[in-house]
């Protein structure tokens, strides 16, 4: 694609010959001749100096570089519509395929993509544009909205809904049953889990995720909002709008989680907790009570429950007592220096 129109299609200015030839997009490391790179800030400039490409996505306010380059606002972003226009294939249907196994009464959409293996229980209802990889089993009175795409060995159980432009990824099992016993007698006693799943419009969820159904109503994902590989949601949760779950995160049972949370690797939430908007975890944060909106908070430590539970009692005294303990220590200094002055 030529520089210049390439420059159109991101409304990004640039400078350089307008017919250079964009034939790829690489790491400012890797990029040659002929490809285009990025970098997100003038700090990245020495880097930039270096580089072996023709061309480059930079801030509005990058200082001048030996190469040709386009200006955005946000190069991280275009660079994103950069490697889409050059390696995502267009969409198109290759139909329902003799191997897959389609139940009684299911519906399904134009144009869709239904690989070998895949399978439709009864009553399903696929939109238009949707793309079951083989493996994929959808359960009983499910429905997968337009534009789709539930990928190899990806389970979902019945009575779940997925919105539009929904990605689950790799062996993620969605509407199993949530972790609820009864303990009577010495004997766990299983709750039946007679709710549902609903994943909403331009969800992501990555690969060998488990969300639970709930045991009555829904457990809920939002719309926008993106989980990594391994993420664990557990029965009755909702999660809010354009979340961000790291790998191996987990939400206990019946907990809530606002819009725009965050949360770090292998973090956790206990269960019927309220985690307000944009909070943000740190990784191996343990959530264990309700937390207020925009907080940025972290921390681990296990401990006997009883010592913990003392813990937590001092925490929120701490800064006041290390005022009060630099104050003792001062009158402490003064006091031995007044007994040195009389001996």
């Amino acid at each position: 694609m030529k520089l210049n129109r390439l420059a159109e299609l991101l409304g990004a200015e640039f400078s350089g010959p307008a017919d250079l030839e964009i034939t790829g997009a690489a790491g400012i490391g890797e990029a040659g001749a002929g490809q285009l790179t990025f970098v997100a800030g003038p700090q990245y400039l020495k880097e930039l100096q270096a580089s072996r490409a023709s061309a480059a996505l930079v801030s509005l306010d990058m200082p001048a570089v030996p190469l040709a380059v386009l200006r955005v606002k946000n190069p991280k972003l275009a660079f994103a519509r950069v490697l889409e226009l050059f390696y995502v294939m267009p969409y198109r249907s290759s139909g329902i395929s003799d191997r897959a196994v389609v139940g009684r009464d299911v519906t399904i959409g134009a144009e869709c993509s239904i690989h070998a293996c895949a399978v439709l229980g009864d009553r399903v209802t696929i939109g238009d544009r949707v793309v079951l990889y083989p493996g994929a089993y959808v359960g009983d009175d499910s429905v997968i909205d337009d534009d789709s795409v539930i990928n190899a060995n990806v389970t979902i159980g019945h009575a779940t809904r997925i919105g539009k432009r929904v990605i689950v990824h790799a062996g993620t099992v969605i509407g199993s049953d949530g972790f609820g016993f009864v303990t009577d007698g010495g004997r766990h006693h299983k709750i039946p889990q007679v709710g549902g799943v609903i994943i909403e419009d331009d969800v992501e969820i990555g690969g060998n995720c488990t969300i639970d159904r709930a045991t009555l109503g829904n457990t809920l994902i939002r719309k926008g909002t993106k989980l990594d590989n391994q993420v664990h949601v557990a029965h009755n949760v909702t999660i809010g709008e354009h979340c961000l779950l790291a790998g191996q995160s987990g939400i206990a049972g019946s907990s809530t989680l606002g819009n725009y949370v965050v949360l770090g690797g292998q973090a956790g939430v206990s269960d019927h907790t309220n985690v307000g908007d944009r909070v943000m975890a740190g990784g191996k944060a343990v959530i264990a009570k309700d937390v207020e909106a925009g907080q940025i908070i972290a921390g681990y430590n296990a401990m006997p429950i009883r010592d913990w539970l003392k813990v937590q009692a001092v925490l929120p005294k701490l800064p006041e007592l290390k005022k009060t303990v630099a104050r003792l220590e001062r009158q402490v200094k003064e006091l031995q220096d007044k007994i040195r002055e009389t001996e």
